[in-house]
């Protein structure tokens, strides 16, 4: 009897092992993915944001850079989601793809999603790479 309750025993914590180690874990997003919801604040040189565009219209990411400086702002998303950066000014520009702007440090930048009549989408990232090249002598600034 104490051999078949050891067997028994042993099967059952080997079942449970197997089942905990085939588990699915959700890893934590990296530190450089922010939402569109919470204000992000002097970003790494390289970040991306998130837009959750399961709903119709505009979804609005306010960002605020350390110190003017040039940044490829790179759409990567669905094409049929209109993307643009709004300035301080309330000056928008429309991002297809990709472009590359001087933007200034301590002042407020708008970047929107807007998902118009598409339902089926779930997600929008764009990514923004601060670049080496000067502040002040590059054009375009935005």
């Amino acid at each position: 009897m104490k051999h078949f309750f050891k067997t028994t025993s042993f099967v059952l914590m080997l079942i449970v092992a197997l089942t905990a180690s085939n588990c699915n874990k959700t890893n934590p997003p990296p530190d450089n993915i922010f939402s569109y919801r919470d204000p992000i604040v002097n970003p790494p040189d390289e970040f991306k944001i998130s837009f959750d565009i399961s709903q119709l219209g505009d979804k609005i990411a306010t960002v605020k850079f350390a110190d003017s400086t040039v940044w490829i702002i790179t759409n990567q998303g669905d094409s049929r989601v209109s993307f643009y950066i709004q300035n301080p000014e309330g000056e928008k520009q429309g991002i297809n793809s990709s472009v590359t702007y001087g933007l200034r440090g301590g002042v407020w930048y708008q970047f929107i999603a807007n998902n118009n009549n598409h339902t089926e989408l779930r997600d929008f990232f764009c990514k923004l790479t601060k670049q080496e090249e000067a502040y002040d002598g590059f054009v375009p600034k935005f």
